[in-house]
């Protein structure tokens, strides 16, 4: 398997974050409607993943808030990868999924190109990670 950088296109947010995202992939990409979509992380921290760590995610149509998504990124990613909370500062990589829905508030039959925003916080809301950049379903 190739373990080098991978960022799907994604971009570190504007600012300082004390953990380092530097691999970030999706499948499938394109993401799909009523699929299960599953992500891998990974990167560099400087700080600590806490238990009650959230990830969050903001898709955005136009500039238009449109999704958000968030998970329990501990029980979500981390144990599901075979490790635990409080995450020690270093190399980390962990895989997750959600579960793409779709509503009779979506569009159907249409290939949407968005920008999404992923966060990973601390339990008291401290951003830890950030990354954006666009993602087509």
């Amino acid at each position: 398997e190739d373990k080098k950088d991978n960022l799907s296109g994604f971009k570190e947010c504007d600012g300082t974050f004390p953990n380092k995202i530097t691999h970030f992939t999706f499948d499938p990409n394109p993401t799909v409607k009523n699929t299960t979509i599953k992500f891998e992380i990974g990167g560099i921290s400087k700080v600590p993943f806490d238990k009650e760590s959230h990830i969050s995610g903001m898709s955005f149509l136009n500039g238009d808030p449109i999704n958000f998504y968030v998970q329990d990124f501990c029980e979500e990613w981390v144990e599901p990868s075979g490790e635990h909370c409080p995450v020690k500062p270093g190399e980390f990589y962990f895989k997750g999924s959600q579960y793409l829905k779709q509503t009779s508030e979506d569009p159907t039959g249409v290939t949407l190109t968005g920008y999404l925003r992923l966060v990973i916080a601390s339990p008291e809301g401290h951003i830890r990670s950030c990354i954006e950049g666009d993602i087509t379903t």
